[in-house]
């Protein structure tokens, strides 16, 4: 009897002892794993993911709340969020791509390229507008950029850049990456919370209504609408109703003479976007007087516009006398036609 006892207590024991053994190493899973895997699904064992070539870029959370949440759903084509932090990016989701996206989504080197062109220019007062930088592909809905507000009073946006079409032919072929940036920042330029009024409906908007908001009297926006829009604003409404590419076209010719290019015909908004571009990479002044110069020269009439240009033009020059950016009008969008109710370049909805 005494040894049946005695062995019934070395048995509890030794479950003891067992359980205890499996309750520690439950606790250690839990808290000190051992293995971490990062959005593209490589094992890396105690040590943490590697951020990447460029700090700025790499550090950041990919793909959700943690490294181990699955890439984010997102519009088609998009790659890679980035927060807009004192003039560098961090990154916030990776977003689940296959293919030639994943090759452009792992290539930060690229997108930290594109930031620094972005940078060039613009300058860091106007960088701090911006809250969010998208990089995204764009041949699936041939869009090269957009912006759109992410405060609901304009004071913060989002700016997107097509990687593939800012490499296509090369890193910023004939300027059409630097064309695009200034492009989109024109219509940030143009449209935020200084330029326009969010608070204010259509109904109640005395001046043009850009569909965020009422541009304000002293508007850049609202003195080319009246400029060059104004008077010929009950044919463009036919235009933008119509819907048809040929109606864009006749519109345009028959009032060619008031705008920089075709695409600036398209609607108030990306008129004022294309003058700002023509403005900044124009090598001379106003020519002439036809409606189209008289928008430009409403840019000069600002020498905080003209201070703009000049820190653009500076800026993008090379050691050897060349520039980042295009010849004027030169630029694939200007013999385009955009969608006339939409005020500024944006990307289709999933």
């Amino acid at each position: 009897m005494k040894r049946l006892k005695y062995w019934r207590f070395l048995m509890l024991l030794f479950l003891a002892i067992g359980l205890f053994q499996s309750c520690e190493k439950d606790m250690d899973d839990i808290v000190a794993p051992t293995s971490i895997t990062d959005t593209t699904g490589t094992d890396t064992k105690d040590e943490e993911p590697d951020p990447g070539p460029n700090p700025d870029v790499g550090s950041g959370e990919q793909g959700g709340d943690s490294d181990n949440d699955p890439p984010a759903e997102g519009d088609p084509g998009s790659i890679t969020l980035y927060s807009v932090e004192g003039g560098n990016l961090i990154k916030q989701k990776d977003f689940k791509v296959s293919g030639k996206e994943l090759e452009l989504q792992k290539d930060t080197n690229k997108h930290q390229e594109i930031w620094e062109l972005t940078k060039k220019i613009i300058p860091p007062n106007y960088l701090s507008k911006m809250s969010e930088f998208m990089i995204f592909a764009g041949e699936g809905d041939g869009t090269a950029g957009y912006v759109f507000n992410t405060a609901t009073d304009l004071s913060k946006w989002q700016m997107g850049i097509a990687i593939d079409f800012a490499y296509e032919g090369g890193f910023n072929a004939g300027g059409e990456l630097a064309y695009t940036i200034i492009h989109e920042f024109g219509h940030i330029l143009t449209l935020d919370n200084t330029q326009v009024d969010a608070s204010v409906s259509e109904d109640k908007c005395e001046n043009y209504f850009v569909g965020e908001g009422c541009a304000r009297t002293s508007s850049y926006i609202n003195k080319t609408y009246k400029k060059g829009w104004a008077d010929i604003w009950d044919a463009f409404l036919k235009v933008r109703d119509a819907e048809s590419e040929s109606a864009s076209e006749e519109f345009y010719n028959k009032y060619r003479d008031r705008f920089v290019t075709g695409y600036a015909s398209t609607n108030p908004g990306e008129d004022i976007a294309e003058v700002f571009a023509t403005f900044v990479t124009r090598n001379g002044g106003v020519n002439g007087s036809t409606i189209a110069e008289q928008k430009i020269q409403i840019m000069y009439d600002h020498p905080e516009l003209i201070e703009l240009r000049n820190f653009i033009r500076g800026n993008t020059a090379t050691a050897k006398g060349r520039s980042y950016l295009p010849v004027a009008g030169s630029w694939k969008k200007a013999a385009t036609f955009g969608n006339p109710k939409k005020s500024h370049c944006s990307r289709p909805a999933k």
